[in-house]
């Protein structure tokens, strides 16, 4: 099909076309500023969710004191959140814009969310909080997500752009891989001598995640100053930034 699409354009006639991708450009994609400000806050924000998920129920029943079931059906509020926001979130971000403030919002909102989990639920056990503090964590993970991915093509060039993808994807496993290796360590490190799973104390281990969303909000922050300097236009409307975005090969 491209090759049909080609020989329409003219492009292999003229020699006009698209400079190819080369796998040495891979190289070009690793020494790039840009790249490894998005996959590092990439692999910073998920690694503060996706495991937080794994160990979240238990987490819940040590500080409210209640069944598995019961916190199982609390947390179940994140992803019905996140579900219902995402759709209209990125209808405001392809209209209206605004994608570099919603990662720094966002990962604001992750660290408030963990802190609240790792310092006020154990002093104050309230499931009404709890409650509260899941469905504002499913507003942050409808937030970063729904601005961190269209970012990706407005900073990179078009032919780096699949490469990018995948290598921002390889560096988010790196990090999915080792954080709950460091969480349960120190859960373990925090309970020793505890035989009860459901007498955990999660301190730490949350402390942990948010120590993660407050070091994503610096690269968010530092991403928002570069859009500002360089005008990549990752807050304006998606779809009125395909024509005048910032690449890759270009990138002060």
């Amino acid at each position: 099909m491209d090759t049909n699409l080609d020989k329409q354009l003219g492009a292999s006639a003229n020699g006009e076309g698209e400079e190819e991708f080369k796998l040495s450009d891979v190289g070009g994609l690793f020494k790039s500023r840009l790249f490894w400000i998005i996959a590092l806050l990439c692999v910073l924000y998920y690694s503060a969710i996706f495991p937080f998920q794994r160990f979240g129920t238990n987490m819940l029943q040590c500080n409210l004191h209640i069944s598995e079931t019961q916190a199982a059906d609390l947390l179940r509020w994140f992803p019905i959140g996140a579900l219902c926001l995402t759709p209209p979130l990125g209808y405001f971000l392809d209209r209206v814009g605004r994608g570099a403030t919603m990662l720094m919002i966002g990962s604001l909102l992750l660290i408030c969310c963990h802190l609240i989990f790792a310092l006020a639920l154990p002093a104050f056990p309230s499931q009404g909080l709890a409650l509260a503090t899941i469905i504002v964590l499913g507003i942050s993970f409808s937030l970063v997500p729904a601005a961190l991915w269209p970012s990706v093509p407005k900073v990179m060039d078009s032919r780096y752009l699949g490469s990018a993808y995948s290598l921002i994807f390889w560096v988010q496993n790196i990090g999915l891989f080792g954080i709950p290796i460091i969480f349960g360590a120190m859960l373990e490190a925090s309970n020793q001598g505890v035989t009860d799973p459901t007498q955990y104390d999660y301190t730490n281990p949350m402390l942990l995640f948010a120590g993660l969303g407050i070091v994503a909000l610096f690269f968010a922050i530092w991403l928002k100053v570069l859009d500002t300097r360089n005008g990549y236009g990752l807050d304006k409307p998606n779809i009125k930034s395909d024509n005048d975005s910032v690449r890759l090969d270009g990138e002060a």
